[in-house]
C-alpha cells in the first residue's frame, strides 16, 4: 500500500507486507513502535486498515484504545458501516465462546491446508488455565482436563449444541465413573481427582474473572463477522488490563480467526489483524499461543499488525521482545526517551547513529525497514478525508472534526 514520500530518495514509497513477501521478505508480519502522539494510529488506519480493504483485503482489529467512552476505531467503523463488536464483562456484551466448535479441538481442518494447524481448543485452554493459577499444570492435570475436554465435547456433539467453559468446569469437579477408564485399571479411580484445582480454577474464571465473555455460545455477531463486512472491529476498550480478561479475549480473538482461516484456507483470502496494544497479547502462556499461531500466518495468508510504545521495559525473555523481533517489516515513529531509541536499534541491528535520529522524528515521520532493504525515513501521507477519520483528539477537544460527522450521518 502507497505509505508516503521516501524524504531520502523523494519518491512514493509502497509499504506492503504482502506485496513485500518473497522479493524482499520471507514473513508478512509487522510491528510499529513509538512513542503516544507521534503517529503510530494514523498510520495503523490508513496503510494497515483503510488502504488494505481497498486491496480487497480483510481487516480485522482488535480496539484496546478507549476514545469517548468506547474504542478508537469505532467512527471508522461506523463510517465504513462496520458493526463494533464490543466485549464487556458481566454478560452484557458479545462473547467468544473458548470452547467454540470453529476452534479445532482435534487440530485438523478439513478444508484446510496440510502443516497449517493453529493452537485448538485444548492448548488454548491449558494456556488460560496456567495464566490463572499463576503455575504450570501437571501431566496429570493436562490429562484430566484433555480427557474432559474430549468427553463435553462429544455430548455437546450428539446435543447439537457447543460445550461452554462450565461445562468443562462441572466435568472435573464432579466426573462421571466411566471418565477414568481411559487411563487403565491401576488409575481409573484416583484419575477422578486430577482436575479438581483446573476445575476450580476454570468455575472462578466462568463466574467472576470472565463471565460473559469466553464462557457462553459466541454471540451471532462475532460467529457471523467475518462473512458480514470486509472490517472487522472487536471493541475490547472495556475490558481491564489488570486480571485475564483482556489477555484472554484477544488471544481467544486470534485463535479462533486463525482457525476460522485454516478452516477456509483453499480461498486464499489475505488477511490483516491489528493489534494495537500488542503487549497485553504478549506475556504469560496465552502469549505463547498467540505467538504459535503467528508462525502459521503464511500459510493463513495472515498479517499480523503489533503496535508497541516503549520497548526498554520490555524483559529480555519477554515474549513480546521476541514477537518484536519476528516481524519482517518494522516501522519506527519517534521516541523521546534514550533507552527506547537505544533498544530499538539494538533490536533491529540498525546503524550506529540512528538512536538520534529516531529521537528527532517529528509527528506522521518515521523509518521504515523492510525485511533486507536498507532503512528509509518516510513522511506518511494521509487524504484530506483520512485525517478526517484518523483523528484521536475528540477527547481532548470535545467535539468531532466537521468530516467525520458527515461521514457519520
Amino acid at each position: 500500500m502507497l505509505a508516503g514520500l521516501n524524504t531520502m530518495s523523494q519518491e512514493l514509497e509502497i509499504v506492503d507486507a504482502f506485496a513485500a513477501y518473497g522479493a524482499e521478505t520471507s514473513g508478512i508480519n509487522v510491528v510499529v513502535i513509538g512513542d503516544i502522539g507521534r503517529g503510530k494510529s494514523s498510520w495503523i488506519k490508513t496503510v494497515c486498515v483503510l488502504r488494505q480493504l481497498l486491496a480487497d483485503r480483510q481487516v480485522v482489529v482488535l480496539d484496546k484504545k478507549p476514545q469517548a467512552g468506547v474504542g478508537e476505531y469505532t467512527p471508522l467503523a461506523a463510517a465504513l458501516g462496520a458493526e463494533s463488536i464490543r466485549f464487556r464483562i458481566g454478560g452484557s456484551g458479545a462473547c467468544l465462546n473458548l470452547l467454540d466448535s470453529a476452534i479445532s479441538h482435534g487440530g485438523h481442518h478439513e478444508h484446510g491446508l496440510e502443516g497449517v494447524v493453529p493452537a485448538g481448543q485444548e492448548a488454548l485452554v491449558l494456556a488460560v488455565l496456567t495464566d490463572a493459577m499463576g503455575r504450570q499444570l501437571d501431566e496429570r492435570e493436562k490429562a484430566a482436563v484433555g480427557a474432559a475436554l474430549t468427553a463435553v465435547s462429544g455430548e455437546a456433539l450428539v446435543a447439537g449444541r457447543d460445550p461452554v467453559l462450565r461445562d468443562l468446569a462441572m466435568r472435573l469437579l464432579d466426573p462421571q465413573a466411566k471418565d477414568g477408564s481411559i487411563f487403565g485399571s491401576r488409575w481409573a479411580e484416583r484419575s477422578l481427582e486430577w482436575g479438581v484445582e483446573p476445575g476450580l480454577a476454570l468455575l472462578r474464571l466462568a463466574d467472576r474473572d470472565l463471565r460473559g465473555l469466553v464462557d457462553s455460545p459466541t454471540s451471532p455477531a462475532v460467529r457471523d463477522a467475518l462473512e458480514t463486512h470486509p472490517l472487522v472491529h472487536f471493541d475490547v476498550s472495556a475490558l481491564p488490563t489488570d486480571g485475564p480478561a483482556l489477555r484472554v479475549v484477544m488471544t481467544a480473538v486470534n485463535t479462533w480467526l486463525a482457525n476460522r482461516l485454516a478452516a477456509r484456507s483453499s480461498r486464499y483470502q489475505q488477511t490483516i489483524l491489528v493489534v494495537e496494544e500488542g503487549w497485553h497479547v504478549a506475556t504469560g502462556s496465552t502469549g505463547e499461543v498467540f505467538r504459535t499461531n503467528l508462525k502459521l500466518s503464511r500459510g493463513l495468508g495472515l498479517s499480523t499488525v503489533s503496535a508497541f510504545h516503549h520497548p526498554a521495559e520490555l524483559p529480555p525473555d519477554s515474549p513480546a521482545r521476541a514477537l518484536m523481533a519476528e516481524a519482517s517489516i518494522v516501522v519506527l515513529f519517534g521516541q523521546a526517551r534514550a533507552d527506547d531509541a537505544g533498544e530499538a536499534v539494538r533490536l533491529y541491528r540498525l546503524p550506529a547513529g540512528t538512536e538520534d535520529t529516531l529521537m528527532r522524528l517529528g509527528r506522521g515521520q518515521c523509518l521504515v525497514k523492510i525485511g533486507s532493504r536498507d532503512p528509509f525515513l518516510l513522511n506518511h501521507i494521509r487524504s484530506p478525508w483520512e485525517m478526517d477519520l484518523t483523528d484521536t483528539d475528540a477527547a481532548v477537544t470535545g467535539e468531532h472534526p466537521p468530516a467525520q460527522h458527515e461521514a457519520l450521518s
